[in-house]
């Protein structure tokens, strides 16, 4: 029986749109020549709000890009992920409530804009009267002390408005930002009909097209599918090492160490679409035999439960860790994909 492979998972991508909230200062910017500029005052990117309210919403940027990463593997065809059907809801939840902090705080921003605007001036006339100082000549007579001060004044407000003059309207600031995702598949490219005096418009040529389309495609899904078995059996074979590993040196087991077990066998059953069974018949043992039959207190408690388990730890790493049979566990799969 054929199949799509798009029917195993879909292709997802996050996009995020946001005002940076900076600039770039050159020195005509402060009323400068470049010569005036001396090292104790840096032009460059400077930040419109307080890089708190900025980072708050790389912050969320940065969830939502690791919720996609963390339930699927890297498509190569384009820039989007392959999530697995099966992770697919938990996924858009997931999305959906960074979605909805992100407009949360865009609202915030909305709301506190212009206090946030006044919170800057303070650092900009700051920074303009340190370049003011910088390029005042020396041996200033005193008669002039005056006229020197109001140069200062002048030279602060022009750049303060400046300043002022690169914040976007309020009303334009939730157009700047929006977090979004895209689902897609990849379709047969579609050729324009040309005149009969081209070669490629005939059907031959454009059949020809296809089937080379086909067989690219077929090879750089073939590899995709063995880098989902290896990503997951290297995955296993790190989870299991390390925690052997910290059991052989001693480190406490607790109720922690042992969730972590039972969400990444979790994990890999919806991951894992290929059928990789050695992975997942290896996991289910572990907990079949051993975590369902000993509690969690009995077994960070007790050191020869630990021990055992740092056995079966070891045995499954070692044979999840035998990557020869990769092409024969994804072979069957990919003859059942059908691309048309």
């Amino acid at each position: 029986m054929s199949q799509n492979i798009y029917t195993d998972g879909v292709l997802t991508d996050v996009n995020v749109r946001y005002w940076t909230a900076a600039i770039m200062l050159n020195a005509e910017d402060m009323g400068l020549k470049d010569t005036d500029i001396v090292d104790a005052f840096k032009l460059g990117k400077k930040l419109l709000i307080p890089k708190e309210i900025i980072h708050e919403f790389r912050a969320i940027e940065g969830r939502a890009r690791r919720v996609v990463e963390k339930n699927s593997f890297q498509f190569p065809i384009g820039n989007a992920r392959f999530v697995p059907r099966t992770k697919f809801a938990k996924v858009v939840k997931a999305l959906q409530k960074c979605q909805d902090e992100y407009e949360a705080l865009t609202d915030k921003l909305v709301a506190n804009y212009y206090k946030y605007r006044q919170e800057m001036i303070p650092i900009y006339r700051q920074a303009a009267e340190t370049a003011f100082i910088a390029q005042t000549p020396t041996g200033v007579q005193e008669f002039s002390l005056e006229g020197r001060e109001q140069e200062k004044t002048d030279f602060v407000n022009t750049f303060l408005q400046r300043i002022q003059a690169s914040y976007p309207a309020v009303d334009t600031l939730r157009s700047k930002f929006s977090l979004t995702w895209d689902i897609y598949e990849i379709a047969l490219p579609r050729m324009r009909k040309g005149d009969e005096n081209q070669i490629i418009a005939s059907k031959t040529g454009r059949q020809f097209a296809i089937q080379e389309y086909q067989v690219q495609v077929q090879k750089r899904i073939g590899t995709f599918l063995d880098d989902v078995v290896t990503t997951l059996r290297s995955e296993t074979v790190a989870l299991c090492s390390r925690v052997a590993n910290n059991i052989k040196d001693g480190k406490v087991v607790n109720s922690r160490t042992l969730k972590s077990i039972r969400d990444y066998i979790d994990q890999v059953k919806e991951m894992n679409f290929v059928g990789d069974r050695k992975v997942e018949d290896q996991l289910n043992n572990l907990q079949r035999d051993f975590l369902n039959v000993h509690s969690t207190e009995k077994i960070t408690s007790e050191v020869e439960l630990q021990d055992e388990l740092k056995r079966r730890l070891g045995e499954l790493a070692a044979v999840v860790g035998d990557m020869t049979d990769v092409n024969s566990v994804t072979g069957e799969y990919r003859r059942k994909i059908d691309l048309e």
